[in-house]
């Protein structure tokens, strides 16, 4: 009989890197979500990817995404390293996209970073990415457009190396890493960028100040908000947007989903985590 590792079971040690837990502001959002389609695994040397929008329901509200043929995240995409992959990249947006294949090695050109390597690719038009394998592991590819990445353009990539690698295992799962949010991406920046703290919502209060001066005294509490003044931050602004306003997703699933990851008792499992986020850090453990 199959074994289930809960997602409920897992969350308990996945957690923001550098917070404590009686902060409570990186509590995840277990929050029910509409089913996506399951991200297929796309394998060979020819790949066609159309990025649209595709109406989702993570949070109890719908939204419209951008995907990648349709899920969220786009498919897991498998090459074998030696290889000389063509990937077909169709844009039904109505505004400029683009795919990056991050920390792949290739030519300038096929970098997908609009400006920089290619002038993107525009509503209706078809870009051809071509270029030869040169390497083995776990990877993610994902828009450099405005962004699309933080709306849900981006997936994992996965090479198996040409020579056979010095370890077995009996079974592996890719654990795509995310945030979400229901809000504007393009609204939540310009917030952040007029105050950013703004979406800080465990900040320092009167309350506190007493409770800490009768665990800690009257002297050393005073000197640690002095500390904080002086510096102009908050304790409590660990990152800027967290768990209050973000839907943590795995595998493109909020936590009521529960991912599952299925292994027989006595199999070695190999896990394969991405961190596809646009601006959250996962500490696993």
């Amino acid at each position: 009989m199959l074994l289930k590792t809960s997602r409920r079971t897992f969350l308990k040690g996945l957690t923001l890197s550098g917070v404590a837990g009686s902060l409570g502001v990186w509590s995840f959002n277990a929050r029910s979500s509409l089913s996506l389609p399951v991200a297929a695994s796309l394998q060979g040397t020819q790949f066609d990817l159309t990025i649209g929008e595709t109406a989702v329901n993570i949070t109890g509200s719908e939204r419209q995404a951008k995907t990648i043929n349709g899920g969220l995240p786009g498919p897991v995409l498998r090459w074998k390293e030696g290889d000389t992959i063509t990937l077909k990249v169709k844009n039904r947006l109505n505004e400029q996209t683009s795919i990056h294949w991050h920390g792949i090695i290739l030519p300038a050109n096929m970098d997908g970073v609009p400006g920089l390597s290619f002038m993107g690719i525009e509503p209706d038009d078809t870009y051809v990415y071509t270029f030869k394998v040169k390497q083995n592991g776990t990877y993610w590819y994902h828009s450099h457009s405005g962004l699309q990445e933080q709306e849900g353009v981006y997936g994992a990539i996965i090479i198996d190396a040409r020579e056979p690698e010095p370890f077995a295992y009996d079974r592996e799962h890719v654990v795509m890493l995310s945030d979400w949010t229901d809000e504007n991406p393009h609204s939540l920046l310009k917030k952040l960028k007029k105050q950013s703290d703004y979406y800080n919502f465990n900040k320092p209060t009167v309350g506190s100040f007493f409770r800490d001066v009768n665990t800690r005294g009257l002297s050393a509490t005073i000197a640690d908000r002095k500390m904080w003044a002086e510096m102009k931050m908050n304790p409590t602004d660990l990152a800027d947007v967290s768990g209050y306003t973000y839907t943590y997703l795995m595998n493109g699933q909020a936590p009521l989903k529960n991912w599952t990851g299925l292994f027989r008792p006595g199999e070695k499992i190999r896990l394969r985590f991405i961190n596809g986020s646009a601006m959250t850090y996962f500490d696993i453990r």
